[in-house]
């Protein structure tokens, strides 16, 4: 059985990432495609615009086997983590392929870039070190430093970031997961403009998300009935801007709310108190506590870690395996994970023994937060703060 894995965020599931899905089919000829998906909130720092559960059912509708949570510790994260984390979940699983979007759609070009930072040498660390010191960001430290020492002429950009991060993380892991990239298609990945093409960018489509008659095309169907119906039942759309009263909460009631949080450094806490009580919106206090090396995405990471109380550090993350856990599947899905479930223990229902369990605890701890803190946003949130315990994967046994 050939088994093809992809990672996925879909918030949510647009023709971009069908597109995706069907060449990732035709490439490896795989019998199963399986996908770890983000949960309740994303790796830009956002919190998801609907929640896993109807992203799974998007995804399940649409022609993925089986979908795995990416834990909120490691989705909500820098591209390394993110990667980490999902890697690791496929390399648990033995999947054959990882297939990724990239801009480049060069995996040679990708893999010789990723080497260099699977087995960084010591003049790329000793660039790495400088560029840092002027007060670069790390991502674009890192960039200079590859350009300086390693004469890479890839773009930098989203997706071939990602791509080599993953293919970073199957050298250090020494997995024998084979890595292909699909050339990117239609809009770039922050495009935040739709246009007449059916390919719009994920951003394009949060953006007009109040305007649902102009993003239908933009989408498979199954994937806009599930927004129409989600949005009908007050489960969204959430936004970054919801948290905004809570962050001020935090910072008035708790007594230095930032200091020593995670990514929180140099003194960090003295902009966000400088400008936090003086602020209109999330955006605007992001925009301004954000600097040349501290980009907006880390710093909406920041802030949501801060709500969530994450105090999972980048060294633990690294040096832990994330859980395993069953989000949805359908019938050939399920005919997967029951040939694997004596190789890997994996959670279907989540219950008290699992939070027992100290090497998943943690994680599974964030988890539970962070999605009650989704549901936060609901119309009768009431319902769904103990969504976690309640539910069990989605099983949906044919897309007709």
């Amino acid at each position: 059985m050939k088994v093809a894995g992809i990672v996925v965020e879909y918030n949510p599931f647009h023709n971009g990432h069908l597109y995706h899905l069907q060449k990732t089919r035709e490439i490896t000829n795989a019998d199963i495609v399986v996908g770890v998906m983000s949960g309740n909130f994303i790796q830009r720092g956002e919190p998801a615009i609907v929640n896993k559960w109807a992203r799974t059912k998007m995804a399940i509708l649409n022609g993925v086997d089986v979908i795995f949570e990416l834990p909120f510790a490691y989705a909500c994260n820098s591209a390394e983590i993110f990667a980490y984390g999902a890697i690791s979940i496929l390399n648990q699983l033995g999947v054959d392929f990882i297939v990724f979007g990239s801009e480049c759609g060069d995996i040679d070009k990708l893999k010789e870039t990723a080497k260099h930072l699977a087995f960084e040498e010591d003049d790329f660390k000793s660039s790495l070190k400088s560029y840092l010191k002027e007060g670069y960001s790390f991502p674009k430290a890192r960039e200079l430093a590859l350009i300086k020492t390693c004469k890479t002429n890839i773009e930098f950009s989203s997706n071939n970031i990602l791509g080599i991060e993953y293919i970073k993380w199957i050298y250090r892991l020494s997995s024998k997961i084979e890595p292909l990239t699909i050339k990117r298609i239609g809009a770039s990945y922050n495009d935040p403009n739709l246009t007449q093409d059916t390919y719009a960018s994920a951003t394009a489509i949060r953006r007009n998300i109040n305007n649902l008659q102009a993003i239908k095309n933009k989408m498979p169907s199954a994937s806009y009935e599930i927004l129409i119906e989600e949005f009908e039942s007050g489960r969204g759309p959430v936004f970054l801007e919801d948290y905004f009263k809570l962050f001020i909460y935090n910072a008035i009631v708790v007594p230095d709310f930032l200091k020593n949080k995670i990514d929180v450094k140099e003194g960090l806490e003295n902009r966000f108190e400088k400008y936090i009580f003086n602020s209109p919106s999330a955006k605007n206090l992001l925009e301004n506590v954000k600097t040349k090396r501290y980009t907006l995405t880390r710093i909406q990471r920041i802030f949501i870690h801060a709500i969530v109380r994450n105090n999972l550090d980048q060294k633990t993350l690294l040096s832990i395996t994330p859980y395993v856990r069953v989000l949805g599947f359908n019938q050939k899905g399920k005919e997967y994970l029951n040939k694997i479930k004596d190789k890997i223990e994996y959670i279907t229902k989540l219950n008290q023994q699992w939070l027992k369990n100290p090497q998943y605890k943690e994680l599974l701890e964030l988890e539970i937060k962070s999605s009650m803190l989704h549901a936060l946003q609901y119309r009768d949130f009431h319902k769904y703060l103990q969504t976690e315990f309640k539910s069990s994967p989605i099983y949906i046994s044919s897309r007709s």
